[in-house]
């Protein structure tokens, strides 16, 4: 691991950090750079796999493909609902892992309802690789008035 190189990430991270926007520390400190499809209506995230993102084993952590998830449905419901959401349920199926190279999460709607959203997101490698999918069902936000 360079220090020198993720405590330049870190700074940078924390300079940009903006509440309630794709601009959060975690989300800089990780790579992680957005794209909003409004045709398709799907979010896609792109990150890429360091030493940060691997459990004890070589593995990249379940939770880190689950939260790569959980954040692209989430600005999927910000995005296309115009309102913020919080997840109910996720599920998460693991089929494989990745040394190098990016981690591509890609979500979108499995049902809209007018406050209850059904949600996929697959995440897979540079290769088109499945690494997990995960399920989700978010509650969107009632609007202040």
């Amino acid at each position: 691991m360079d220090r020198e190189a993720w405590l330049k990430r870190a700074d940078k991270a924390i300079t940009a950090h903006e509440e309630g926007t794709p601009q959060l520390f975690l989300y800089e400190l990780m790579g992680f750079e957005f794209q909003y499809d409004e045709e398709a209506e799907t979010v896609a995230i792109k990150a890429p796999v360091t030493e940060i993102t691997f459990n004890p084993v070589g593995f990249i952590h379940g939770g880190i493909l689950h939260y790569l998830a959980d954040t692209a449905m989430g600005h999927l419901c910000a995005a296309f609902l115009q309102a913020p959401a919080v997840s109910l349920e996720l599920k998460t199926q693991y089929f494989s892992s990745a040394k190098d190279g990016h981690m591509h999460a890609l979500a979108s709607f499995k049902k809209r309802g007018k406050t209850i959203q059904f949600i996929t997101c697959s995440v897979s490698d540079d290769e088109g690789n499945l690494l997990s999918e995960t399920t989700g069902t978010f509650y969107r936000l009632p609007q202040s008035r």
